[in-house]
């Protein structure tokens, strides 16, 4: 949880400096621990290659483990990926 608040804070620039590349490490962390929303988040980052290589293939696998944790957000993510 700590490390995903931190990603945030990064991802936002607030009270820091915005920095795409360590809150998407910070997210992968968390997500990797399995922290759902930071999974989604990974995936997301990863379909619009925000902080790392845009990779379609790398999002659905992040929003698949976060579907399987129950996050809606993740499930209409594969929804979407599915329907393009």
């Amino acid at each position: 949880e700590a490390q995903a608040r931190l990603a945030g804070i990064y991802y936002s620039g607030h009270g820091v400096a915005q920095d795409d590349g360590r809150a998407f490490e910070l997210y992968r962390q968390a997500a990797q621990q399995g922290h759902a929303l930071s999974q989604f988040i990974v995936g997301t980052m990863y379909w619009v290659g925000r902080g790392c290589e845009q990779s379609d293939e790398r999002a659905v696998e992040w929003w698949t483990k976060a579907a399987e944790q129950g996050d809606a957000k993740a499930q209409h993510g594969l929804g979407t990926a599915y329907q393009d």
